[in-house]
């Protein structure tokens, strides 16, 4: 979570939507998962 003391970095922090992707970007991201996982997977969950 970013952190901060003063209001205007706060705004800042919290405008976090203003962008776009192109659908190659969004096409190269999946691209990158290899289902490999770190820790515990909540996909095995029962």
């Amino acid at each position: 979570m970013p952190k901060s003391v003063r209001r205007e970095r706060i705004i800042e922090n919290a405008d976090v939507f203003d962008f776009e992707m192109s659908e190659k970007d969004m096409s190269a991201l999946d691209a990158l998962n290899s289902d490999l996982h770190t820790g515990w997977d909540p996909t095995d969950a029962p």
